[in-house]
């Protein structure tokens, strides 16, 4: 489970067990880390508790004979930095003894118990309700150490929890439960804390005390002792006279400005909170007034066999395995799935982040709140919600770890490829039925605004967006549809604008017919997520005209959002895409964007001919092209996948030269071993600093630690001028009056060595290795130039390959595109030994393409011709036209492809012009993206495998695969009013006549197949 988690962050932990000491006292055993910059933390975390575990073991301190309750947490910091005391589980009080009163054996009885609530918190906690207004996180703290009596010297936010915790928990204790009502009931502002002052360190506490709480208690027992039995209390009259007598009493407590009508609300609240308030209904209480998100557990040795799970704009998933009798939870539903998958009698149960939700659990029972609805969720519900682990298609447990992540993704690649294709060829499969749903969406747009003059429009009939790789691929996309339909208004946001847009500017011109696709590999990347709940109100209230999503499996936190039910036989809502990747541990992504890149070009495909199938005698939104040239397109399709893909991806590890087949059968690849030979050759401008330093660093040992035997400092040059010397055949006598008469010189030789030699090394290094021998010495710079999806796609691939190197074999990573601004952005900063990565479209498809391949070869020479002592960058280039091998660049790369025999002669110019635009940006573009792939990939691990430097290239420090936390806008608090309140929506005015567009009747939905989940495509 914990090497699951991991992909939400691994920069610090915790984890504790619940147990008992000699005297039956329940209490926290625990333990914090934070994690070194190349370490697991799973690992790390292990190592640190076990010392632990021991040290109270031997105390005499054991688990609790019912249950063995364990919190773990992993921590990615947002409100505070990495440290022991920023990181989870987080107390605010520390442990004391206390007298709590409790219900055993239908008494109500006094028992000393001792005291301690903890909690870990996912997500960020922006603000709480008190005193009619939002008091901040930083306020809040000031104001809990008044009212607590507690100080405490945390940053974060998550602190600030476990001190509402210590608030709130008073079930039992007469003390705390008049704090709480002191502060709900009495207390007119925050401020009635600090003496009146505005919240400040060093305000006054004016705070009830410690002593006057306790006072007042022993006034509340007096009463209580009278009215214990829970039989009694449970009667409305009856409460009410005990109600009645301790308004009677408070008199004695309550100063003379105190109302009846303050002092009654004072006592029923202390009263309420004394018989009911627990973790359970405190956890509902808090996040009742809560601003932000939250992953919340929430753990008490007051309850010591349940746990509090509560999630409210961040996931929570909760298994149970019935014959073995445990229950765990995650964040991340991938830890449940490598427990629970294929187990009998298991099940998942996800809490709804959406509607918030506060579950109560133990070994084999939970029950859940529901914070949006105010009420428990019937067991009938919880069990239709609950999904068996075995059998269960939908539920897969994590591929298996291998040594090296990225290269077992990019040696997969060519068989997904093939599947998506297998997978869109089949018309009933659920990629299909979402596409037809997309694409009916445009067909309706066309038949009712056959008046309109798309180009007057300013609503936006298709709005893209995700984060980062899926938002750059969704950029692409975008492009492309325009390309196919030209009076489509297509944009592409980032999920992050999106929620900054819905919430203040009214720029996103969304309308009744809009379409929106949100692009997640993981389905809970936080932006998108929280865009996809929000978008997906405005859907269910009419305001925008339908919301897909595209991820890398059907089963997803974004699917849930779309209300899309994952068991088995449940009926599918045509609006998710999943390009059959699965669950990748790999930071630096390849095969899951290859697939959502494959996925993305089927969606395309088929809109394109579903479109044309509709309007076979016109051009519906400007169509571009025909029949014809959409199977042309299939054909280069097939071409790219049966033929490039598999030339490109490797089969084995390093040392593997071939590709496979979709079958995952290895063949002999030119390709492959000419981009491997070129990573490996980039690898050792990075290697060579430390290679030199272990040269530089074993002569500095010969010669100093000479003097340990010989009492004196060793000449190299001394020695190697003796050698030759008496080589050459001069006698001892000369020998020796020449090393005397050279002696001066020689210091000197010996001195320029020691100064100068790790250059020398360097220089001798290159010219045996057969590199630019006056290249800048030092950290290398990488400039990727290519297409900006391509470019700014490597570059973060590259980054995350060398985000764990060490300083003396690291390097520096840029992209930029060729055919634009490259010159102006590294023009001036380009220096001897930079490493240059062209990538060349290819100009033999058409003019336009030729033109590209011009500027961006241009862009190379000119790139090559910024030099220091007739040296320059090292730039190679890579693309189809062999053309670009004579260019006078340092190498080249030239991938096999065909030329225009699959077009050529068979379409119109115009339409081959359309066409060679999209096979560059659907297909040409992206083998060069593959091809990179493999090169960069060669270039890390040779790396990675040099002696003492080794580290694990397919992860980052923070290792953060998943943003789960708001990065950086937050649409946890975002409502529907404000949308509503947000969107420009398109007016009737806006509209133009436009000639009517002839229609055929639209293809019909298959009809003959249930649209229910079944079985999906087994992409094992």
């Amino acid at each position: 489970m914990g090497h699951e988690t991991e992909i939400r962050g691994e920069q610090a932990g915790g984890g504790l067990v619940i147990a008992q000491n000699k005297n039956n006292q329940v209490l926290f055993v625990g333990k914090k880390v934070v994690n070194q910059k190349r370490q697991n933390l799973t690992q790390a975390l292990e190592t640190a508790f076990a010392p632990t575990r021991r040290k109270a073991m031997r105390a005499g301190i054991q688990p609790l004979d019912s249950a063995i309750t364990a919190v773990w947490h992993y921590r990615y910091g947002t409100s505070s930095p990495p440290k022991i005391l920023e990181t989870h589980w987080h107390e605010w009080m520390p442990a004391r003894e206390a007298i709590v009163w409790q219900l055993e054996n239908g008494q109500w009885v006094p028992i000393c118990k001792t005291v301690n609530h903890r909690i870990t918190h996912n997500g960020d906690f922006n603000a709480w309700w008190i005193f009619g207004q939002a008091i901040d996180t930083t306020t809040l703290g000031l104001w809990l150490e008044r009212v607590l009596h507690t100080p405490n010297a945390t940053r974060g936010d998550s602190p600030k929890v476990a001190g509402m915790m210590d608030l709130l928990v008073t079930q039992g204790m007469w003390d705390a439960s008049l704090r709480l009502a002191y502060q709900l009931e009495i207390a007119a502002s925050i401020q009635d804390a600090f003496g009146g002052k505005e919240p400040a360190k060093t305000a006054p506490n004016t705070a009830p005390s410690q002593q006057a709480l306790r006072q007042w208690a022993e006034i509340c027992e007096e009463v209580w002792q009278k009215y214990k039995c829970p039989r009694y209390l449970s009667d409305k009259k009856n409460l009410s006279d005990f109600e009645n007598q301790i308004v009677d009493i408070s008199l004695r407590i309550s100063p003379s400005y105190w109302s009846l009508k303050q002092r009654t609300a004072f006592v029923r609240t202390a009263i309420d909170a004394f018989l009911h308030n627990d973790i359970y209904r405190a956890t509902q209480q808090f996040l009742s007034r809560a601003e932000g998100s939250f992953g919340l557990v929430t753990v008490s040795t007051l309850s010591a066999e349940h746990l509090v799970l509560s999630a409210q704009g961040q996931p929570m998933t909760i298994g149970f395995n019935v014959p073995e009798a445990y229950m765990i939870y995650a964040s991340e539903p991938a830890a449940v799935n490598a427990v629970l998958a294929g187990m009998p009698e298991s099940y998942r149960l996800d809490l709804d982040p959406t509607a918030g939700e506060v579950a109560l659990v133990g070994i084999n029972h939970i029950t859940v709140y529901s914070l949006s609805q105010g009420r428990e969720q019937p067991d009938a519900e919880l069990k239709q919600r609950s999904l068996p682990m075995q059998r269960n298609p939908y539920v897969k447990p994590p591929t298996s770890e291998t040594k090296d992540p990225v290269a077992t993704d990019i040696r997969e690649i060519p068989q997904v490829l093939n599947a998506i294709a297998d997978d869109w060829s089949n018309p009933v499969s659920l990629n299909c039925r979402s596409a037809e749903q997309f694409t009916k969406h445009l067909v309706e747009k066309v038949k009712q605004d056959r008046k309109i003059d798309f180009r007057q429009r300013q609503t936006v009939d298709v709005l893209i967006t995700g984060i980062e790789n899926s938002l750059w691929l969704g950029e692409r996309f975008a492009q492309d549809l325009k390309t196919l339909f030209p009076l489509l208004n297509v944009k592409a946001l980032s999920a992050n604008q999106i929620l900054r847009q819905l919430q203040h500017a009214p720029q996103l011109h969304l309308g009744p017919n809009s379409i929106v696709l949100a692009i997640s590999q993981s389905g809970q990347t936080f932006p998108t997520l929280q865009a996809t709940q929000v978008l997906n109100e405005l859907y269910c209230k009419r305001m925008i005209g339908d919301l897909f999503i595209l991820t890398g499996e059907l089963n997803s936190l974004m699917g849930a959002a779309l209300s899309q039910s994952f068991a088995q036989g449940a009926t599918f809502n045509r609006r998710i895409f999943t390009n059959g990747s699965g669950h990748r541990s790999a930071e630096a992504a390849t095969l899951t964007v290859a697939a959502t890149q494959a996925t993305l070009t089927e969606l395309l495909f088929y809109t394109a001919k579903r479109m044309r199938q509709a309007f076979p005698d016109s051009t519906p939104l400007g169509m571009t092209l025909t029949e014809k040239s959409l199977l042309m397109l299939d054909t280069i399709k097939a071409d790219f996948l049966n033929r490039s893909v598999v030339a490109l991806c490797a089969s084995r590890n390093s040392v593997g030269t071939a590709g496979t087949t979709s079958k995952g059968e290895s063949i002999k690849s030119v390709d492959h071993q000419k981009l491997m030979r070129q990573g490996r050759k980039w690898a050792l401008h990075v290697t060579e600093t430390p290679l030199v330093w272990a040269i530089h660093a074993v002569y500095v040992l010969i010669v100093l630690g000479w003097m340990i035997p010989f009492g004196q400092v060793l000449s190299v040059t001394q020695l190697l001028l003796r050698s030759l010397l008496f080589t050459c055949g001069f006698s001892s006598d000369v020998v020796l009056s020449l090393l005397a008469l050279l002696h001066p010189k020689i210091v000197l030789i010996d001195i320029g060595i020691a100064i100068f030699g790790p250059w020398l090394w360097t220089i001798g290094i290159r010219f045996v290795q057969g590199r630019q021998l006056l290249a800048r010495t030092g950290k290398r710079t990488i400039v990727i130039g290519d297409v900006p999806w391509v470019h700014q796609l490597l570059e973060s691939y590259v980054s995350k390959l060398f985000s764990l190197s060490y300083g003396i074999a690291s390097l520096e990573v840029h992209g930029a595109n060729p055919q634009d601004h490259m010159v102006h952005r590294f023009g001036y900063r380009l220096v001897r030994g930079t490493l240059v990565l062209l990538g060349v479209p290819d100009g033999r498809r058409c003019q336009m393409q030729k033109e590209d391949e011009n500027a961006a070869l241009m862009t190379g020479k000119q790139a090559d011709g910024v030099r220091s002592w007739g040296i320059g960058p090292e730039v190679v280039a890579l693309g189809h036209n062999s053309a670009i091998a004579h260019q006078g660049f340092s190498s080249a790369i030239v991938l096999g492809s065909r030329t225009n025999t699959l077009v050529d002669g068979r379409v119109s110019l115009d339409q081959q012009v359309v066409i060679e635009e999209l096979r560059e940006t659907r297909f040409s573009s992206f083998e060069r993206l593959l091809a990179s792939y493999v090169l960069f990939w060669a270039f890390a691990k040779r790396v990675t495998s040099f002696p003492l430097l080794q580290y694990q290239h397919w992860k980052s420090q923070s290792r953060t695969r998943i943003a789960t936390t708001a990065a950086p806008m937050s649409g946890s608090n975002l409502s529907l009013p404000q949308v509503e309140s947000a969107l420009s929506l398109a007016e009737p005015s806006e509209l133009h006549s436009q000639a009517l567009l002839p229609s055929a009747p639209y293809p019909p939905t298959i009809t003959d197949v249930p649209s229910r989940i079944e079985t999906p495509l087994d992409r094992s």
